[in-house]
């Protein structure tokens, strides 16, 4: 009972420092049980997107046969039908491809999960070859031609406009009767196949309801187009698999004339009765917005493990399952993305978590100081150590748990969802920790008020100390080591998700530089003191002196703001490293402020661009074909090197001395892409060689397609050199005048060439840096920042506290022999003053140091979009910023405790002097 009334008493007095304790508790279980769900929510949003962005094509689970499903084995025509005496027509058999939906169905549903939930409903469509069908009076289609297609729901995806469905067609049961006899004449006259289009697809090609067109194929019959429709939503996921059905594919070749192409359904058993050479596609539509993050992987393995196997649907059905999908594609990029994400997560997480530990550490010395004499007393009394420690263990039990269930709650209530038994048990363990604190820092020697610079610590102590520092230091190596010897792990390749060392590595690094920092700083305090002990003002000896001597709140507060300051600056540097990136990748994409691509741009269209309002420049590039330069084919792109020297002027990464390009002499000015050899010199018109003159060497030449070896010329150089003459150019890149609006230089350009695709490199680069991915990052760096200031101040003000009560009799002691008043802002700004300027140091060396060992460690392509890993990349003004914020901090918490400390000096000078 005493242990109780003794708590009790605790807690009505000085409850100030007991409250940080549950406060720490609270913010630690709220940010350790939010931060994972947030996580896991950001990766399958970006899994949802990512699926959701990719065509349907790409995205489904596909397989493509040769063989018509529903009729179980080959037939020719017809399985199971005796056609020795039979009729020379007949009805066709229906393949049962409702049987085949539900073996599919079937199929799908013995998977395991959570691939069995993302494998949606199945369809199919079976469609023949383009078949050229007759010219129609009065229609300018030089080349008409239809694709005849059957599926089992497509009459459920249109609506009728005019006339009505395909009914079934009477088929030969000898196709060859359709061959001339001997006397020229065909056997038999077979019934028109009844077809049926949309609406786009008959204005296109001049068909009408009840129209018959003869086809070119001397097997297939005449067609009847019984009925047009329009689709009941154009946009489905269903036109992707059966294009050309709503929108027949118009081209133009000047040649021929127009082509047109359409598709048109029939009745199933009439298409399988009269295509010989069909083409099945079997698809299951895949959703995978309702997968977890903790599935993804599970996910992946699974379907390529379904994607790699055949899979019979109906027993004795030839049409077989072969499934691929894109999706596996899409998901091992999700998993590269996460496992950066993740990698950089960690490392940002791990410097505020021993910041957090440290603060936890002052709070718990600060309530052990602040109820030192009561518990020194019952010890004197007669009570032990053990029970002594159950008191304050006590006392931060009753504020550390239900700080730490507040904590919890908190995090659901910022981010909903079910929390793991994980997050449980790790909120729990917020709200021991006070206690766990509490009772080490209440042990005998954190009972006895003692000055740090008075005797010597003991020879046992001091070795513990310099062996603990000696093996995180070699930890630290060791780490980054089997780091840096692995290299660069990219996506899931080991399957294990998130690798220790990428967590351990930047940790260890960042602590051993702390704990360099707090063995440097004290030597050289000690020179600094010599050098101020010739000066005539007290404050800064004084000051240095005690910096040294008895530092306010020991080391503790030192290693905790090292940690903050290098978690904040390294999170500046990844922030600008990946925003940098998908910069450069973005630009290195469209290569200009605008590029236009697709319609023939030749010199009148080149003309009619640059008058565009907003456009400064326009630089055409044509394809000059493939080149053997020694034994490596390249090819050519030929360019006015003047314009696209002003063109790419602030384009990142664009190739050096562009401007050189047009000044051709012996040799021919050029840039290299990719891997070219070790060969200079090209064929010229007349079979001479033709020497090159390299002007650089880049990964990629921006703006262009890409290729394995590329070669970029003057137009009018190369055509004096090579002979290469005039061509086709179907790409500009377009530069724009400083103050251009790109929304209207878009959309004009876009105007003029309705048919060019306009790309706008910020446009890219706002769309990636849009992806839950990256925008979680980017909320992750600004909480980092956020919580490493915090933590931060919170290490000066309680290193400030601690210090306060012999800060407090000090100045007691000299306000007596005349030192002024203002002066203890002097000794506070001093007693915090040396750790922030090396904290400040090494934050600036860990900025650099830890996101270049995880720039080593982790791909970060799959962030940025590359295809190689970002340069380290500083915003400097953010760094200034940061420093700057710090410094403020500091200031703020030494005035406030400057403040304080002019109060009841005459009791600390009643109380006893250093």
């Amino acid at each position: 009972m005493s242990l109780l009334l003794l708590v009790a008493r605790h807690l009505r007095t000085a409850v100030a420092a007991s409250l940080a304790l549950g406060v720490v508790a609270l913010l630690a279980a709220g940010v350790t049980s939010a931060v994972p769900r947030a996580v896991a929510a950001m990766h399958a949003d970006q899994l949802a997107q990512a699926t959701a962005s990719t065509s349907a094509v790409s995205r489904d689970v596909v397989s493509v046969s040769t063989s018509f499903p529903g009729y179980g084995e080959l037939f020719e025509p017809y399985h199971g039908l005796d056609l020795a005496d039979g009729p020379d027509e007949l009805e066709p058999p229906q393949p049962d491809l409702e049987s085949y939906l539900d073996g599919l169905r079937d199929l799908a549903a013995a998977q395991p999960e959570p691939l069995a939930g993302v494998l949606g409903e199945p369809d199919l469509l079976v469609s023949s070859p383009r078949v050229e069908t007759a010219l129609v009076e009065s229609n300018d289609v030089a080349d008409p031609g239809v694709v005849l297609r059957a599926g089992p729901t497509a009459a459920d995806r249109v609506v009728t406009v005019e006339g009505r469905w395909p009914r079934p067609t009477t088929v030969l049961a000898d196709t060859n009767l359709l061959l001339p006899g001997s006397d020229g004449v065909v056997d038999v006259t077979v019934a028109p196949i009844e077809v049926t289009m949309s609406t786009t697809a008959a204005d296109e090609l001049g068909w009408t309801v009840g129209s018959v067109h003869e086809t070119a194929d001397p097997v297939l019959p005449p067609l009847r187009l019984v009925g047009t429709w329009e689709p009941v939503d154009p946009t489905a996921d269903y036109w992707q698999h059966g294009p050309l059905a709503v929108t027949p594919e118009m081209l133009v070749d000047p040649n021929v004339g127009r082509i047109v192409t359409g598709a048109v359904f029939a009745d199933p058993g009439t298409l399988a009765g009269w295509i010989d050479d069909p083409s099945a596609r079997v698809w299951y539509a895949v959703d995978a917005t309702g997968v977890p993050a903790a599935d993804t992987e599970e996910l992946l393995a699974q379907l390529r493990g379904f994607t790699a196997a055949t899979s019979t649907v109906v027993e004795a059905d030839t049409a077989v399952l072969e499934p691929s999908s894109g999706l596996v594609e899409v998901l091992a990029t999700t998993l590269g993305q996460r496992r950066g994400v993740d990698a950089i997560v960690a490392v940002l997480a791990v410097g505020p978590l021993g910041a957090l530990v440290a603060v936890l550490a002052l709070a718990a010395r600060l309530v052990v100081d602040q109820r030192r004499h009561a518990l020194a007393l019952v010890r004197a009394r007669g009570a032990s150590g053990a029970w002594a420690r159950s008191v304050v263990a006590a006392e931060g039990l009753v504020v550390g748990v239900p700080g730490a269930l507040l904590g919890l709650l908190a995090g659901l209530a910022v981010v909903p969802g079910t929390p793991t038994a994980v997050q449980v048990a790790t909120a729990l363990a917020c709200g021991v920790a006070p206690a766990v604190a509490l009772a080490l820092s209440a042990g005998d020697a954190g009972l006895r008020e003692r000055r740090r610079d008075l005797g010597t610590a003991p020879a046992r102590r001091r070795r513990a100390r310099l062996g603990g520092e000696v093996a995180v230091a070699a930890a630290a190596a060791v780490t980054t080591w089997l780091a840096l010897d692995r290299g660069v792990v990219s996506g899931a390749a080991d399957g294990r998700g998130l690798d220790p060392v990428l967590v351990a590595a930047p940790l260890l690094v960042s602590l051993t530089a702390a704990l360099l920092t707090v063995r440097a700083v004290p030597p050289v305090l000690h020179a600094v003191e010599r050098v101020l002990a010739r000066r005539r003002d007290l404050v800064p000896f004084l000051g240095a002196a005690r910096v040294r001597r008895d530092p306010a709140g020991g080391l503790v507060p030192a290693v905790a703001l090292v940690l903050a300051v290098g978690t904040a600056a390294s999170s500046v540097v990844l922030a600008s490293t990946v925003r940098a990136g998908v910069t450069h990748e973005a630009w290195g994409e469209v290569g200009a402020d605008v590029r236009v691509a697709g319609p023939v741009v030749d010199a009148d269209t080149a003309a009619v661009l640059a008058a565009v309002d907003g456009v400064d420049d326009v630089a055409t590039v044509r394809d000059a074909g493939r080149w053997l330069l020694g034994d490596v084919q390249v090819t050519l792109y030929l360019t006015p090197g003047d314009a696209l020297a002003r063109v790419q002027t602030d384009v990142p990464g664009a190739p050096e001395h562009l401007d050189r390009l047009s000044a051709a002499g012996d040799g021919l000015p050029v840039v290299a892409a990719g891997d070219v050899g070790a060969t200079r010199a090209l064929a010229g018109a007349a079979g001479a060689p033709v020497p090159l003159d390299v002007l650089d060497t880049v990964d990629r030449l921006p703006g262009l397609p890409p290729t394995s070896a590329a070669l970029l010329a003057d137009e009018a150089a190369a055509a004096a050199l090579l002979g290469t003459g005039d061509g086709t150019a179907r790409l500009a890149l377009v530069g724009l005048d400083a103050g251009a609006d790109r929304t209207e230089v878009d959309a004009a350009v876009a105007e003029l060439l309705p048919t060019a695709v306009v790309d706008d490199p910020l446009a890219g680069e706002r769309a990636l840096l849009a992806t839950p991915s990256a925008a979680g990052l980017q909320a992750a760096f600004v909480v980092a920042v956020v919580a490493s200031a915090l933590l931060s101040a919170a290490a000066v003000v309680l290193a400030l506290v601690l210090g306060g009560p012999a800060r407090a009799r000090l100045l007691a002691v000299l306000r007596t022999l005349g030192l002024p008043r203002g002066a203890e802002r002097g000794l506070v700004l001093w007693e915090v003053g040396p750790w922030v300027g090396a904290a400040l140091v090494t934050g600036a060396v860990l900025a650099w140091a830890v996101p270049a060992l995880v720039v080593a460690m982790v791909d970060l392509t799959p962030l940025t979009g590359a295809a190689t890993a970002p340069t380290l990349a500083a915003d400097p003004w953010w760094l200034a910023a940061l420093g700057a914020g710090l410094l403020v901090v500091v200031a703020a918490g030494a005035a406030v405790t400057g403040l304080l400390g002019r109060r009841r000096e005459v009791d600390h000078l009643r109380g006893g002097t250093d």
